[in-house]
């Protein structure tokens, strides 16, 4: 598979854990599903308030750490130095499978249809959904590239414009340049994805997790069907 399809996926990818940070965040109870630094702020100051949430941070933290084993586990034998495998995108279709049921259970809480599930229950469903595509996008092991925390995609896009600048990378320059565009695209998929769901918020919030469900599962086929 030409390394360009790999970097389309993962930008869709990416596009994934923005929309469904948005979600978890304004929909879900206030926490992240991806971004777990953000989660442990969030409940190391809820320690000392009097009305401080614990309850959402915490199973964010844990369902994703859950869905982050578990997706280490599925692709633990992918080759080192492989663009992909079928066992990242049979463990990217269970994460869609988990999105696509969060939104069923989504549109049941808001239409109020039978026994609907709660938030929190939700919540579980969708962190531990995005912790399996961590542990999975991990195995491929693209430097500096990653799709569910962006802090780190942040801190080595700047690190490495500095020492494209000053001419101290340690790759050639067109690689370099390469990694860095690459790193820029993942960190505008995952901004765009977050506006597109405040959008999707204000217009059609059935569709909340729509977007990070069909992203997935897009990946998730296109992989088993053009497998390398």
């Amino acid at each position: 598979m030409a390394s360009i399809e790999r970097d389309v996926r993962l930008l869709i990818l990416a596009a994934s854990a923005g929309s469904a940070d948005g979600w978890s965040y304004f929909g879900l109870g206030h926490a992240f599903v991806a971004n777990m630094t953000g989660n442990t702020v969030l409940l190391g100051i809820a320690v000392f308030q009097d009305h401080g949430d614990l309850l959402h941070p915490a199973i964010s933290l844990g369902c994703y750490a859950a869905g982050a084993m578990l997706g280490s586990l599925l692709t633990g034998r992918v080759q080192p130095g492989a663009v992909w495998s079928r066992a990242i995108s049979w463990t990217l279709m269970l994460e869609a499978l988990l999105l696509l049921a969060a939104e069923a259970g989504w549109i049941a809480v808001h239409l109020s249809i039978g026994h609907f599930p709660n938030l929190e229950l939700l919540l579980a469903v969708v962190a531990l959904a995005i912790g399996l595509q961590s542990g999975a996008m991990v195995q491929l092991k693209i430097p500096g590239i990653v799709t569910t925390y962006i802090t780190g995609t942040w801190t080595t896009m700047l690190s490495g414009l500095v020492r494209l600048a000053r001419h101290e990378q340690e790759i050639p320059g067109q690689e370099a340049e390469g990694r860095l565009a690459m790193q820029a695209a993942v960190l505008c998929a995952y901004f765009l994805s977050a506006v597109l769901t405040g959008w999707l918020f204000r217009h059609l919030p059935l569709a909340v997790g729509v977007l990070p469900a069909l992203s997935v599962l897009l990946v998730a086929l296109h992989g088993l069907i053009y497998n390398d």
